[in-house]
């Protein structure tokens, strides 16, 4: 029981923390000038790829909850 509450807290911490990343991600994307290794793209591949991914995740076991 102690498992699912803490893995339950975790998730909503962690889906928090995703969407402050991904307004950042968008933050750059507007403000900043692509360089070599940090184009534009790259900011929204990072969004799409990594953290879009991990918060339907989470979003999911939380609605099974």
């Amino acid at each position: 029981m102690t498992d699912e509450k803490r893995m339950k807290k975790l998730r909503v911490k962690r889906v928090k923390s995703i969407k402050k990343q991904i307004v950042e991600h968008e933050k750059k994307i507007k403000n900043e000038k692509g360089r070599l290794d940090t184009t534009k793209d790259y900011w929204r591949k990072e969004i799409d790829s990594k953290f879009l991914k991990q918060l339907e995740e989470d979003e999911k076991y939380l609605k099974e909850k």
